[in-house]
């Protein structure tokens, strides 16, 4: 091996610091742009039509907790996140019926990339903590909830609360951090 390789090797470790752990790439969110946001409104619109009103009841049983995802700390804020996002993940993957730019499919693609960078963010130094005391019971609602909700209420709520999921909680972990 060329010792310029070795050296330069060296130097990039010594620079960058851990070469295996990777920057947490969440400021890309800074902004929803206007095409997700328009996507997000096509799935939702067209979940609207067929929505009862037993849909906005359970929606509401999912916002139990009054304060503002953005009253918590940093790495709380980055974990209930990454729940609320991983569970829209999973009712979106059980909805979507093709690989084609249908709404649900192009939803799902672009949560599944802030689940992806909420995940290295959740490794990366500082932002590895275990949930503090005030977080635990919004942890608690959100896992009883997605226990006891019907599939068909957790597909409600889901669909009804994107919009503040991308704006108000990925955009509040944004900015927090």
């Amino acid at each position: 091996m060329d010792v310029r390789l070795v050296v330069f090797c060296i130097l990039l470790v010594a620079v960058t610091g851990h070469p295996h752990k990777r920057r947490c790439p969440i400021s890309r969110y800074k902004s929803v742009s206007s095409a997700d946001i328009k996507m997000i409104r096509e799935l939702q619109n067209e979940h609207e039509k067929k929505k009862s009103t037993r849909a906005t009841k359970c929606c509401k049983r999912t916002m139990r907790h009054k304060p503002s995802v953005c009253d918590l700390e940093p790495s709380d804020r980055l974990i209930l996140t990454l729940e609320r996002v991983t569970i829209t993940t999973e009712v979106l993957a059980n909805l979507a019926t093709s690989a084609g730019p249908d709404p649900v499919s192009q939803s799902l693609m672009m949560l599944l990339k802030v689940r992806d960078d909420l995940l290295i963010c959740r490794e990366s130094p500082g932002h590895s903590e275990t949930p503090s005391e005030e977080l635990k019971p919004w942890l608690h609602h959100l896992q009883h909830f997605v226990e006891e909700a019907s599939p068909q209420c957790l597909q409600d709520a889901v669909l009804l609360n994107l919009i503040p999921l991308m704006v108000e909680d990925v955009g509040c972990l944004v900015h927090g951090m």
